[in-house]
């Protein structure tokens, strides 16, 4: 077994510190951007080539990421990422709402965008939405490598996902106030403050002077690395799979529910919130013993319940409502979950006896360019599809619950 990343970099209370003001800033407003942008007159084929152009963006920034990681102390590090945050959000103020620059024409009570408005929108958002997120989540994933122990990938992951929930709701729950009130200033001037504080006293916080990365990882993950990959535990068809599943739970299901809460940003918000606290303490008794269960079978039913999870969003519609929305959205939220604890619990497993940082890096690379490459061509045709766009979404679960088998082929080795 190779060695884990060392932990001199920082403790647990820094790592949370960092994850709990990032939940909260992603449920201000990059939560919310996909219903955010589709209010405002970008379709699903400009949602679709956004999120391609952030898997592309995404994958050229690792090679920086890279280079940083090696060279920066890790303060520097995490201060670059809140930069890159208000830089998306600002890019998203941009594009929507400041007089003479935006790309979004009121006519009357509707909005609507031009094909080459909107490819330039969503080549603006897709290159800042693909910054933050490689910065972001590149460094969260090295940090939580530090923190895990021998036989606690599964505790610590449902700690990990408990605390993100907490601040992330709450920003969820402010966001869709604050837009649903018109309060986009005030929202980037939240985001701003809050950024500023929190990188304040991270400052202030001993790291040690060492890189984040490993020195006897120092050689560059490429690209073309990852796309060679192949190993005994089908990670490569996994790495593929992944970043388009990961999009399609953030921005197409953010998308439904939106339509099925009647496109309202408040009772959006609520309903996550609600979903949330229903599962949470299911959720917290399953993470305490995941890693004392068998994993074998607890990962595939995992598995099978989540193919289950996308088959029950595609019987939601407009007409969905009462009682059994409600239970179907539950058993969704819950499946979904459930499966992501498992998928994460194996996933870094797997990274800490096959190279850690490498083993994430080849991971982001292909699911990342899979996902560029997979989206951009699905917005070129939704622009050429004549249907109605929420009904196209709506039959996009059914191959994601076909395509959501290949996780089956993904082993821990055991």
């Amino acid at each position: 077994m190779r060695p884990r990343l060392p932990a001199g970099n920082s403790g647990p209370g820094y790592f949370y510190l960092f994850l709990g003001t990032h939940s909260l800033l992603i449920g201000l407003l990059p939560f919310f951007l996909p219903v955010y942008l589709w209010q405002h007159g970008l379709g699903l084929a400009g949602l679709s080539l956004m999120i391609g152009l952030s898997g592309l963006g995404f994958t050229a920034a690792l090679g920086l990421w890279q280079a940083l990681s090696r060279r920066w102390q890790l303060k520097h590090l995490v201060a670059l990422t809140f930069i890159l945050e208000l830089l998306l959000l600002g890019a998203v103020g941009l594009v929507t709402t400041v007089p003479g620059a935006a790309l979004f024409t009121a006519a009357g009570n509707a909005v609507s965008v031009s094909t080459p408005d909107m490819i330039v929108a969503a080549a603006v958002l897709g290159l800042f939405n693909g910054l933050y997120n490689a910065f972001f989540w590149t460094t969260q994933r090295t940090l939580f490598m530090q923190l895990l122990g021998k036989n606690d990938t599964g505790r610590q992951y449902g700690n990990f996902q408990i605390f993100v929930m907490v601040f992330l709701k709450i920003g969820i729950l402010l966001g869709g106030v604050l837009l649903d009130t018109g309060g986009f200033v005030w929202l980037l001037a939240l985001s701003a403050g809050t950024s500023l504080i929190a990188n304040l006293h991270l400052a202030g916080k001993p790291t040690g002077q060492q890189p984040l990365a490993r020195h006897d990882e120092s050689t560059a993950v490429t690209l073309r690395d990852s796309i060679a990959f192949r190993d005994k535990r089908g990670s490569q068809p996994i790495f593929l799979i992944d970043g388009v599943f990961l999009y399609l739970e953030s921005h197409f299901w953010t998308l439904t529910l939106f339509l099925v809460v009647q496109e309202d940003f408040g009772r959006l918000g609520l309903a996550v919130v609600v979903l949330a606290l229903t599962f949470a303490a299911l959720f917290y008794l399953i993470k305490n013993r995941i890693d004392q269960l068998a994993s074998r079978q607890v990962y595939q039913a995992a598995v099978w319940l989540y193919l289950g999870s996308w088959l029950l969003r595609f019987t939601l519609n407009d007409d969905s409502g009462g009682p059994s929305l409600w239970m179907t959205l539950i058993f969704i939220t819950f499946f979904s979950s459930f499966f992501r604890l498992a998928f994460n619990k194996r996933f870094y497993d797997v990274a800490r006896t096959s190279g850690s940082q490498r083993y994430l890096l080849m991971k982001s690379y292909s699911s990342q360019f899979w996902l560029g490459g997979c989206f951009s061509l699905l917005a070129v045709v939704l622009l050429v599809t004549p249907l109605p766009h929420d009904l196209l979404l709506q039959y996009l679960y059914l191959p994601a619950a076909l395509l959501s088998v290949l996780y089956l082929r993904y082993s821990d080795g055991t």
